[in-house]
């Protein structure tokens, strides 16, 4: 293996160093340049877009290993203040060494992150954790300024995909199980966990970007100051239902008052079918928007710019293809099947929707089938005694996009990447 590696235009030592953090040693994970180049796309699209209420944007590598982020972001925007932070003595000797290495000025600090997070305000933190993000959340947004930026990545993926249950409920305050929307459900439950942090700093967040890769999850955020964001974006967290047959899936609506059907939620009819208890409650999870088609449009604008490789340069067109796709379905609607989670999918599901609504004009019923989108249902008897489906009025806005169309698979490569 060779000792020096090129990555974003900056010579980084990698000898010695290893791919999970060990005690006194340095990490380096040449799987996570994907992730380390849309957080470099993400700083271009923030830089550019004039949002930073400083003079000069502040940003911090706060996990910086060796440092090779921060660099780059000095590289290719020598206006912007980088400050890099590791607590290993190591690790912040490599980080010195690979900035005389390149020519570069930067900040290097050996702080605690939380204790540096509280000291000072960034414009622009980058969290690469190896493990959870949670430890860290409440001191990102202690100091967040208004409009600030926060890219967090997790790779605990074990709880977050359902497989240790004690610590998702430990870390996240959740509970999950294995789904074929595993990806997305992972990054709602990581922004559910963002937005209650934020909240306890009279905060509030705008989600840009997710992003599911292999074993690890990125989520950027974008900072709103005040108690009523903080209200609007703790509302919209939520526990979903789930079937475990179909696997059919619901947010329930918000409301202070128990539902005396929970399975009226459920656009499928398992329960008519089956006995006993098919469904389970999952979350509680972010259950709004995912994506900013605007912000992700600059990030592809700028990986183009900056001609990073065909591969970040593709996740990124699918990314901004999935954030412009708009449909009718809100959080209290689901969406079922794996056919569903296509754009040609959601095409034909319009189709389908405008055919029964026309029919309903004409007093037509009809039986819908699978695991189809449809809204809320309430479930009542029918002349033969059998339970059917009924529209139930739901009081809550609906959201721009469906819940759980896009199922962040679409664009993680089972291969390599």
């Amino acid at each position: 293996m060779s000792e020096e590696v090129e990555e974003h235009g900056i010579r980084i030592n990698i000898k010695g160093t290893f791919h999970a953090p060990k005690k006194n040693e340095v990490m380096y994970n040449s799987e996570m340049v994907v992730n380390r180049s849309l957080v470099l796309c993400a700083l271009a699209a923030y830089y550019e877009s004039g949002l930073c209420t400083n003079s000069q944007v502040r940003c911090l590598d706060a996990l910086g290993a060796t440092g090779v982020s921060g660099l780059a972001w000095a590289k290719h925007f020598p206006k912007v203040d980088v400050v890099i932070n590791d607590q290993s003595p190591a690790a912040t000797e490599r980080i010195t060494s690979n900035a005389a290495t390149n020519n570069l000025q930067v900040n290097i600090t050996s702080e605690d992150v939380s204790v540096l997070l509280h000291q000072r305000p960034f414009d622009f933190v980058f969290l690469d954790c190896y493990g959870s993000s949670v430890h860290y959340l409440d001191a990102a947004f202690r100091n967040a300024p208004k409009h600030s930026m926060l890219a967090i990545t997790s790779t605990d993926d074990s709880a977050l995909y359902g497989k240790a249950t004690d610590v998702t409920l430990r870390n996240y305050g959740g509970y999950v199980v294995k789904t074929s929307y595993a990806k997305e459900l992972a990054a709602r439950l990581v922004l559910g966990s963002v937005v209650r942090a934020a909240a306890k700093s009279n905060k509030g967040v705008e989600v840009v970007c997710c992003v599911a890769l292999k074993s690890f999850i990125t989520v950027m955020v974008r900072v709103l100051r005040g108690p009523a964001a903080a209200n609007t974006c703790v509302r919209k967290i939520r526990r979903v239902i789930h079937c475990c047959v179909c696997e059919d899936r619901a947010f329930y609506p918000e409301t202070v008052y128990p539902l005396e059907e929970p399975y009226s939620l459920l656009s499928c009819d398992c329960r008519s079918k089956s006995a006993g208890k098919l469904a389970v409650e999952l979350g509680p999870v972010w259950c709004d928007e995912i994506f900013d088609a605007n912000f992700c449009q600059a990030m592809l604008t700028q990986a183009n710019n900056l001609q990073l490789s065909h591969k970040v340069i593709s996740l990124l067109q699918t990314i901004v293809s999935e954030g412009k796709c708009k449909g009718e379905p809100g959080p209290d609607e689901s969406v079922g099947g794996d056919k569903e989670n296509t754009v040609s999918g959601m095409a034909e599901h319009t189709s389908a929707q405008t055919e029964k609504e026309e029919d309903d004009e004409e007093g037509e019923e009809e039986e819908k089938e699978g695991s189809q989108h449809q809204p809320c249902h309430s479930l009542e008897e029918d002349n033969d005694g059998e339970r059917s489906p009924k529209r139930m009025k739901m009081d809550h806005p609906r959201l721009k996009s469906p819940a759980f169309y896009f199922n962040l698979h679409r664009h993680s490569p089972k291969g390599k990447f």
